[in-house]
């Protein structure tokens, strides 16, 4: 690369330019809420309590308790990384991503809901799985993984597919024997249990969920702007994944469980995205979390290769998309 090449991949790569980029995502928030959008909050069928869409009345509240909960899931994302170098770099870029590519979308960004409330319960259940790698004897921070899970299951369905993509995890871990097996269906159990026993849920009150026609949900999306924001980012996150893997297989079996990990929690929710099309709302944040991951893998793998070119791109396409949101 030239020098003024390696001068641009520098400053993308730089803490400020991070945030630059988390700043540029909360302008975008005060933009969406003050045109209006997201004045009514999608909601969708819970299995037993209100989901989290319901928890928050007043609408600014909800538009900065919102935002308050990405920042933890900002937070979690770089702790992750820190902890278990899984790119081996101290770039946070990929953090910087996550908030465009969520401010993008602002129904999510600026209301309050199930999607970022899934996504802080999957990272800290990530954080705390990747910490028992090869450790089966360590079955309390396992339970906790399916105890947490599980709680969240009591108020959106959206959490089940993730207990069942936690066992395959765990299994990746090296953690998974079975007293830990039975950790996990402990942890899975357990919410329910207290909840049942202390009498604050019934068996009467379980209600599958009932699914709305697409034309509904089409409405409640706004436009077909939201449609072309999402299929992009599962179009990216299949590029830059099938890319990535070509140097994934080459990491060492810790840190190549790990990247794969984050790539099979990316596949599945852009799954449900696509299955369970009436509550992509709470698949769609966790998915800008997993391609916002291989972007930053992809910018670190093939930084020679000026790869700072995809990640412009990248942020240029959000951008857009986001401008065309407001715009209409």
């Amino acid at each position: 690369m030239r020098p003024s090449e390696r001068q641009i991949t520098a400053v993308l790569k730089s803490r400020g330019f991070t945030w630059l980029l988390i700043v540029t995502s909360l302008v975008m928030g005060w933009v969406a809420y003050n045109a209006g959008i997201a004045d009514e909050a999608i909601t969708v069928d819970s299995m037993w309590l209100p989901d989290p869409e319901r928890w928050i009345a007043s609408r600014w509240a909800s538009a900065l308790s919102s935002i308050v909960l990405t920042g933890g899931c900002c937070i979690l994302m770089a702790f992750i990384n820190k902890v278990h170098n899984l790119m081996r770099t101290v770039s946070l870029l990929f953090v910087g991503l996550f908030t465009i590519m969520l401010a993008a979308t602002p129904k999510i960004f600026i209301a309050f809901g199930s999607g970022t409330v899934l996504v802080f319960a999957v990272l800290l259940s990530i954080l705390l799985l990747y910490s028992i790698y090869d450790s089966p004897d360590n079955t309390r921070r396992l339970f906790m993984v399916f105890f947490i899970l599980s709680c969240g299951a009591v108020f959106d369905y959206a959490f089940v597919p993730y207990i069942a993509v936690f066992i395959i995890g765990a299994r990746q871990m090296k953690c998974l024997d079975w007293r830990s097996f039975l950790a996990a269906v402990i942890g899975v159990v357990t919410p329910l249990w207290i909840l049942l026993g202390g009498g604050l849920l019934s068996l009467e009150s379980f209600r599958m969920p009932d699914p709305r026609a697409v034309y509904e949900m089409y409405d409640a999306m706004g436009n077909i702007n939201t449609f072309v924001c999402v299929g992009m980012t599962m179009a990216l996150g299949l590029i830059l994944g099938s890319i990535n893997l070509m140097k994934i297989i080459a990491f060492n079996a810790r840190r190549r469980a790990m990247v794969g990990f984050m790539c099979i929690v990316g596949i599945l929710s852009g799954l449900l995205c696509i299955v369970d099309f009436t509550n992509i709302w709470a698949y769609v944040t966790l998915l800008y979390v997993c391609v916002a991951f291989q972007v930053g893998l992809f910018m670190r793998l093939y930084e020679a290769r000026r790869a700072y070119i995809a990640v412009l791109a990248v942020m240029v396409l959000y951008l857009a998309c986001f401008v065309w949101t407001v715009s209409v």
